[in-house]
């Protein structure tokens, strides 16, 4: 056998063995060197991401505003990976949503240029845990932690979902009227709606932005009516007991309509009674639970 025939066979056995050795189903839109399933990628993690500490804390303290204040309010309430556009990430606060370039090294995302003075944030998915993840954010000069899992809510944004988990949290439990006999029955439920309340059967909480009018005094959530084409919305400010079992709803009151934030805690428009239906921890605060 002379050396070109030689040269010629080896040759095609490596490129057999090669072929033998490439991932099934390869997509060459994903970030190189991963094989799906095994370390973080756009396919693994497709869908959105949500913040479960914030609403954890949420619900321990009844209140959005306690929980920015007493902890922090994080970079992003959540992330959605979309396979089609695999090196980037969508990320959604309050009021607004922004894309990211990320940069893949095995399980640890780079969100890149995520602060304007180039402080990183990472995402750390853990592949052989819980399959949840946790965030990294280090663009306040002191690093804040917060954990995000994947959200099984049919929503049709990642802001959406978080507010799905955040009302969970908030209103979670069976709420009656006060003061009234016999009691109407009251439900806030995850998607927004209210039931047993004659004037509204939607809500909003406010978790940023300009929907705080009266400043750190109170939070705030809005109440609707679908049935209304207009001109239903009214903003309340609400409050729980120090036990979160009673749940207080204001008037707002604007005293300086020039100023932004003018708005003033007034009357008490609705008390309701709450009994828990979920597990309790700290005392009588609701546990932190994962959203189905």
């Amino acid at each position: 056998m002379n050396k070109s025939t030689l040269l010629f066979l080896s040759v095609l056995i490596l490129t057999v063995f090669a072929c033998k050795n490439e991932p099934k189903n390869a997509d060459p839109n994903m970030p190189s060197g991963f094989v799906p399933g095994e370390t973080a990628d756009p396919t693994v993690l497709a869908g959105h991401w949500i913040d479960l500490d914030f609403c954890a804390r949420a619900a321990q303290y009844g209140s959005v505003l306690q929980t920015m204040n007493n902890s922090h309010a994080p970079y992003a309430y959540a992330f959605t990976f979309n396979p089609a556009m695999p090196d980037s990430v969508t990320c959604f606060n309050a009021f607004e949503s922004w894309n990211l370039p990320v940069k893949y090294k095995k399980d640890t995302l780079e969100l890149v240029g995520a602060i304007q003075n180039q402080k990183p944030v990472f995402l750390v998915y853990h592949s052989h845990g819980d399959k949840d993840m946790t965030m990294f954010d280090n663009s306040n000069g002191r690093t804040q932690i917060d954990n995000f899992i994947k959200s099984k809510a049919g929503t049709k944004d990642g802001y959406a979902a978080f507010q799905t988990a955040l009302n969970h949290h908030l209103f979670s439990g069976q709420f009656s009227t006060v003061g009234k006999k016999p009691a109407d029955k009251i439900l806030f439920s995850p998607g927004g709606f209210i039931m047993g309340l004659k004037e509204y059967d939607r809500f909003n909480v406010c978790t940023g932005g300009d929907c705080f009018v009266a400043g750190q005094e109170i939070d705030v959530i809005t109440f609707s009516n679908s049935k209304q084409k207009e001109g239903s919305e009214k903003m309340f400010g609400y409050k729980y007991s120090n036990g979160n079992d009673t749940l207080y709803f204001y008037n707002l009151v604007n005293a300086k309509p020039e100023e932004k934030g003018g708005y003033k805690v007034g009357t008490v428009a609705y008390k309701f009674a709450r009994a828990f239906s979920v597990p309790v921890a700290n005392g009588n605060k609701p546990a932190a639970q994962k959203p189905q």
